[in-house]
């Protein structure tokens, strides 16, 4: 008895690469792809082998499209929030990952002059438009100060 070939469709691999960007497990994927021609779900193996560009790339497109939507909705472009406090909250959750600044200072931290908001303001947007530009150029790599 001879195997029957799997052959995705256009269809499974847009699926298994949006899977994959929101954290489904391949295990958990496997279950929802079928073989048209037997009707069974796929084992991991076949997932691997047929869809390995879309489990290589899945979670970086959903990475970029959702730093898009944080740009877009921290710099007031179209495609983001125009909610003012959530411009500011994902502002503020953007400098905290991205730049490193702290919220709340320790008491035994000591504390100097006020910042000036002009440049805080300058130096967060010369940052999103040096990601913003990594973006465009499709450069990768890990995270690097200019």
């Amino acid at each position: 008895m001879s195997r029957r070939a799997f052959k995705p469709t256009p269809g499974q691999r847009g699926c298994v690469e949006t899977m994959i960007g929101y954290g489904v497990p391949e295990a958990d994927i496997c279950l929802l792809i079928k073989n048209p021609k037997n009707d069974k779900p796929i084992d991991l193996g076949t997932l691997r082998k047929h869809f390995a560009a879309e489990i290589a790339t899945g979670a970086v497109k959903m990475k970029a499209l959702t730093s898009k939507f944080i740009f877009a909705t921290i710099l007031g472009h179209d495609g983001g929030l125009a909610d003012e406090e959530a411009r500011m909250r994902l502002a503020l959750f953007y400098a905290k990952t991205r730049l490193g600044w702290n919220s709340v200072a320790s008491c035994h931290e000591e504390v100097g002059d006020p910042t000036d908001a002009q440049a805080v303001q300058q130096k967060l947007s010369d940052e999103l438009d040096r990601l913003a530009q990594r973006l465009k150029t499709g450069e990768t790599g890990g995270s690097s100060k200019a």
